[in-house]
């Protein structure tokens, strides 16, 4: 009998964090993520591996209204030694907002070829969520040609 409350104890758990979950993020529309992102110069920050060693990126992406983009990254990188490494690149590219599977999200293609599809979630609060670690905050207008 304690077995059997145990385990109902842990579904319930499960489904009240899990609908919470689901409750906190929503896929934005096509139109609130066009008005979100056009015309718009945002700072996205992670980071990626350990908190001491781990690589730091800091990325500038101006949108312009007429579907170009230009990313503007730096990355700072502790060393065993105590110093920093830090990289500079530049991307350009074309931007646009669609779906995919069902999913609405922003879509790149680089001048290079590259292409990547980033579904993307609103936050109760109103922030947009990429995936966890992700800071996406809006810098003002994109300075675009």
């Amino acid at each position: 009998m304690m077995k059997h409350h145990i385990t109902l104890g842990v579904f319930l758990f499960l489904g009240i964090v899990n609908s919470t979950t689901l409750q906190a993020q929503v896929n934005p529309s096509i139109d609130e993520l066009h008005n979100y992102f056009n015309n718009q110069q945002l700072l996205l920050t992670y980071r990626e591996g350990e908190v001491l060693y781990g690589t730091y990126y800091f990325l500038e992406i101006h949108y312009c209204d007429n579907g170009y983009y230009g990313l503007y990254g730096n990355t700072i990188k502790k060393t065993v030694l105590g110093n920093e490494q830090k990289t500079n690149w530049q991307e350009y590219g074309t931007w646009k907002i669609t779906s995919q599977n069902g999913i609405n999200g922003i879509h790149y293609m680089a001048n290079n070829g590259n292409q990547q599809f980033y579904p993307l979630y609103k936050l109760s609060n109103g922030d947009l969520f990429i995936k966890e670690g992700v800071s996406i905050v809006r810098q003002g207008k994109a300075i675009c040609k």
